[in-house]
C-alpha cells in the first residue's frame, strides 16, 4: 500500500513539473545512466558534490528514494524506474519549450511587420532588405492592411510592428516618425495642368477623379480637402491601390491626389505639389505594454536611422 502511495505521489509531482528542478531532474538522469555520482559529475562539469545534493533534494520534494545504493554504485529502483520516464517527458518538454520560445522571441524570431495597403510597392523592397543587408537571415511575416486594423494587430499581439500614419493617442503604442509624404496632384503628361509648378483643390474643379476606395485612411485625408475648396469632381474610379490610381490617371482616365515620398514620383504620371501644402506622415508602431523581441528592436533601430529620401528613391 506505500508503495503505491509512493507512486501515485511521484506520477503527480512527474505531471506538475514546476515541483521539481528541471536541473536536478538532469543530474537524476545522468545518475540514471552513469549509476555512479563521480561520473555523473565529470559528465555535467559540476563539483560530486553538486550531484549529491541534487539528488538529496529531488528524493526530499518526491518523498521517496529512487536508487538502491551499493557502495559507490547506484541503480535505480521501482520508484526510479517508474520516475525516469516522467523526467525524460518533463525534461524533453522544457527543451521543447524553451526551443519555441527562441523561435518566438530570441534573436532570429521572425518580425511580424504590418504596413499600409498603399506601401506594398515600397515598404517590402525598401525597409526589409535593407534590414537584411545590416540582419542577413533575417525573417519577416507580413500583413498588409488598414491603419485602424494594423494598430489593432499591434495592441493583440498579431503584429510586433506596423508601418502606417500615427495611431490614437490613447492607443498604447509607441510611433516613431520615418517619413512625411506630401500630397501631389497626379496628371496624365497630356494634361492642360501638367506644366504647372502647384495646384490647389480648386483647380480640379469639374475633372473626372479617381479616388482611393472609401474605406482608406488616404480618402479620409483627401475627401475633406476637395469639400473644403469648393470643388466639385466626379469619381470616376476607386481603387485601394496606388500603383491602380496612377496607371489609370497615365491612361487618361482622370487626375487624382496621391501621398509622394522624397525622391519619388514613378514615370507614369505628372505629380504637382498640392498647395497649401498638406503632408501625410509616416512611422512604426509598437507595443509600449510588451517586451520586444531583440529581432524586432533591432528592426525599429535600423528603420528610425534609414534615411529613406535616399533609400527610397525610385530608379
Amino acid at each position: 500500500m506505500r508503495e503505491m502511495m509512493i507512486m501515485n505521489h511521484v506520477m503527480r509531482v512527474a505531471h506538475y513539473a514546476g515541483v521539481v528542478n528541471e536541473a536536478d531532474l538532469r543530474v537524476f538522469l545522468t545518475l540514471a545512466e552513469t549509476e555512479n555520482s563521480r561520473d555523473a559529475a565529470a559528465l555535467l562539469q559540476v563539483n560530486q558534490s553538486n550531484v549529491s545534493r541534487a539528488l538529496a533534494r529531488l528524493e526530499s520534494e518526491l518523498e521517496a528514494e529512487l536508487f538502491t545504493r551499493h557502495g559507490r554504485r547506484l541503480s535505480l529502483n521501482r520508484v526510479g524506474q517508474a520516475f525516469r520516464a516522467d523526467a525524460l517527458g518533463i525534461v524533453g518538454g522544457c527543451e521543447a519549450g524553451r526551443q519555441r520560445v527562441l523561435r518566438l522571441a530570441g534573436p532570429q524570431a521572425p518580425i511580424r511587420l504590418g504596413f499600409l495597403q498603399s506601401m506594398a510597392r515600397w515598404v517590402v523592397p525598401r525597409l526589409v532588405s535593407s534590414f537584411r543587408e545590416v540582419a542577413p537571415g533575417a525573417l519577416f511575416e507580413l500583413r498588409q492592411g488598414f491603419a485602424r486594423d494594423l494598430h489593432e494587430a499591434v495592441s493583440r499581439d498579431e503584429l510586433d510592428v506596423t508601418y502606417a500614419t500615427p495611431p490614437r493617442p490613447d492607443s498604447g503604442l509607441a510611433w516613431q516618425l520615418i517619413e512625411e509624404q506630401q500630397l501631389c496632384v497626379a496628371l496624365s503628361r497630356s494634361h492642360r495642368l501638367a506644366g504647372r509648378a502647384s495646384l490647389s483643390c480648386a483647380d480640379l474643379d469639374g475633372e473626372d477623379f479617381i479616388a482611393f476606395a472609401r474605406p482608406t485612411e488616404l480618402r479620409q485625408l483627401i475627401d475633406p480637402l476637395l469639400v473644403a475648396s469648393g470643388a466639385r469632381v466626379r469619381v470616376a474610379f476607386e481603387s485601394r491601390e496606388i500603383d491602380t490610381i496612377a496607371g489609370l490617371v497615365g491612361a487618361g482616365l482622370g487626375v487624382s491626389i496621391l501621398p509622394v515620398s522624397a525622391g519619388r514620383s514613378g514615370p507614369e504620371v505628372t505629380v504637382v505639389p498640392l498647395q497649401p501644402s498638406t503632408t501625410r506622415c509616416l512611422g512604426l508602431a509598437w507595443s509600449t505594454e510588451r517586451v520586444q523581441p531583440v529581432s524586432v528592436q533591432r528592426f525599429i533601430a535600423h528603420c528610425s536611422a534609414l534615411d529613406v529620401s535616399v533609400a527610397g528613391a525610385e530608379d
